[in-house]
């Protein structure tokens, strides 16, 4: 459940800022992350995590694989993710740009987790708008179809420059989820990051989020039972990581 590179809506400061290297006018972005929390849409699914994934793009289109490795107890509470990602985006005026896409989520050890909602894949659609503004507002809208789930997320950014090579990253995103049978809640992170390039092809960051829910859905936990839960309705966390191109 990637929150750089897929999907556009959440902030790239969350998990790195994306680099990119182009061959002719095909780009190819790559990352690794590691998070203290793998928090995705207010809900933490893993106690620290390793995300490493890789971009490719074409004239607006994109295609990418994603995944997240639960380290310690957490990789057998929690188990991994695979995500396998297209879209497409355009621009609509000078200011307004959309993209539309479909995300396959796959949790191939989801049996009996915290997160066993009955099938391993999950396919979900997404389309959004952002503005080339202040603050580089954006709205998103997802659809998973197969737990006919509904999200609606929107974010603002803003990066200030400290040198030629260092910045300074802020973002807020907010949304609320509501599904079929109940389950909704609203969520919202507050995000700060330190960006570092080395080069045209190579940059690093750290940074720290804060994240709230209007229900329980934070700070993964796993009993003396090995049973996984989540605890609170706020939490801190970081991250840090690499961007590459080639």
């Amino acid at each position: 459940m990637k929150s750089s590179l897929k999907f556009g809506a959440s902030l790239l400061i969350v998990l790195g800022l994306p680099v990119s290297a182009t061959a002719g006018d095909i780009s190819v972005s790559t990352s690794i992350d590691y998070v203290s929390e793998y928090v995705f849409r207010g809900v933490s699914f893993a106690r620290g995590a390793v995300q490493p994934g890789i971009e490719i793009s074409k004239d607006g289109f994109t295609a990418g694989v994603w995944t997240s490795v639960g380290l310690g107890e957490a990789s057998s509470a929690a188990g991994d993710e695979i995500d396998v990602y297209a879209g497409y985006g355009w621009s609509l005026t000078d200011v307004i740009s959309a993209d539309v896409g479909a995300t396959i989520y796959h949790f191939p050890d989801v049996a009996g987790s915290l997160f066993d909602f009955g099938d391993a894949s999950t396919l979900e659609l997404y389309g959004g708008l952002g503005f080339d503004t202040a603050f580089a507002p954006s709205l998103y809208g997802y659809y998973d179809i197969d737990l006919k789930a509904f999200t609606l997320e929107g974010g603002v950014s803003h990066s200030l420059s400290v040198s030629d090579s260092v910045s300074l990253d802020l973002g807020l995103t907010a949304g609320l989820v509501t599904a079929d049978g109940g389950g909704d809640y609203q969520y919202g992170t507050v995000s700060a990051s330190y960006s570092y390039a080395f080069s045209d092809a190579v940059s690093a960051y750290i940074g720290a989020n804060y994240s709230l829910s209007s229900e329980d859905t934070l700070q993964f936990k796993v009993d003396g039972n090995g049973n996984a839960f989540t605890a609170k309705d706020n939490l801190f966390w970081t991250g840090v990581g690499v961007a590459a191109g080639f």
